[in-house]
C-alpha cells in the first residue's frame, strides 16, 4: 500500500493529466504508488459525487483515453502463437515423412490410348519391411482398340536404387498375345517381379534371396520404381511404352 496521502496522491494525478495531455507521454511510477489506471478510476469516481474542475475531468478522460489507446498498441504488437486447435497449445512442427507412413507417392504417364499411374502406399518404409506398389492402366482411346503384348501383360516393373548397386530391369515375354480394349477400361495390377541374373553375379546371394520372395523387399537406400505398359499393333508390330515413376526411401 503506498504511504501517500490523499493530496499527494491527488497532486500526482494531476501532474500526469498535464503531462500526458501536453506532451503525449506516460511518466514513470515510483515502486510504491498505485498504478496510473488506478487513479484515474478513483479520480473519475470522485468527480461525480464531488466538486471537480472540468479542465480536470477532462485532462482524467483524455489520460485515460491515452492509456487504453496504448495498451491496445502494446496488445497488438505482441507476436501472435500458432493457433493450437483442438489439441491443446499450439507447436510449430515441421512436416517429415515417418517409415511407418506420410504420404503416398503417385507417377503418371500417357498417350493418345492409355494413361498410366503408379503408386506406393506410402513413401517411407523401413529396411526389409513389405513395400506395397500398384499400378492402373486405363484405356483413353475414343474408340474399342485391339493392341498387342506380352503373354503376361502390358505392365511391368523396374527398380532402380538411387545410391546403390540394385538395378532391376522389368522383362516380358518374347510373345504376342491380343488385348482389346473399350473406352474407359482400367486394369490394375500390384508390383510383380520380372528379370533375371547368373551365378557369377557379385550381387547373386541377393537377387537369389530377392527372386525367391513373393513380397517387395528392400535394403535401405532411395529407389525409383517404375511400371512400364508396352503394346504394339494388331499384326504384332513395333512396341510402343509407357512410363510412370515414384520415389520412395527405404530406412
Amino acid at each position: 500500500m503506498s504511504g501517500h496521502s490523499r493530496p499527494d496522491d491527488d497532486r500526482d494525478l494531476d501532474i500526469w493529466v498535464q503531462e500526458v495531455t501536453e506532451t503525449w507521454r506516460v511518466p514513470r511510477l515510483r515502486p510504491d504508488q498505485m498504478s496510473w489506471q488506478i487513479r484515474i478510476g478513483r479520480s473519475g469516481s470522485r468527480a461525480t459525487f464531488a466538486r471537480a474542475s472540468g479542465a480536470r475531468v477532462f485532462g482524467a478522460l483524455a489520460a485515460a483515453a491515452v492509456v487504453a489507446l496504448a495498451s491496445v498498441m502494446l496488445v497488438t504488437s505482441l507476436p501472435i502463437s500458432p493457433d493450437p486447435g483442438l489439441g491443446g497449445r499450439g507447436t510449430d512442427v515441421a512436416a517429415s515423412p515417418s517409415p511407418t507412413g506420410g504420404t503416398a507417392p503417385q507417377g503418371e504417364g500417357s498417350d493418345e490410348l492409355f494413361a498410366l499411374a503408379i503408386r506406393a502406399d506410402r513413401g517411407r518404409y523401413a529396411a526389409d519391411e513389405p513395400i506395397e506398389i500398384s499400378a492402373a492402366l486405363r484405356f483413353i482411346g475414343d474408340e474399342p482398340t485391339t493392341v498387342t503384348s506380352s503373354g503376361g501383360g502390358l505392365v511391368v516393373f523396374s527398380i532402380e536404387q538411387l545410391d546403390g548397386p540394385v538395378d532391376v530391369e522389368g522383362a516380358q515375354t518374347a510373345d504376342c498375345m491380343p488385348y482389346e480394349y473399350r473406352p474407359g477400361d482400367t486394369e490394375s495390377t500390384g508390383f510383380r517381379k520380372s528379370g533375371g541374373y547368373s551365378n557369377d553375379d557379385p550381387m547373386a546371394d541377393f537377387w537369389r534371396s530377392f527372386f525367391g520372395e513373393p513380397e517387395l523387399r528392400l535394403p535401405a537406400g532411395e529407389y525409383r520404381i517404375t511400371a512400364t505398359a508396352g503394346y504394339g499393333a494388331p499384326e504384332c508390330g513395333e512396341e510402343r511404352t509407357i512410363e510412370a515413376s515414384i520415389v520412395i526411401v527405404v530406412e
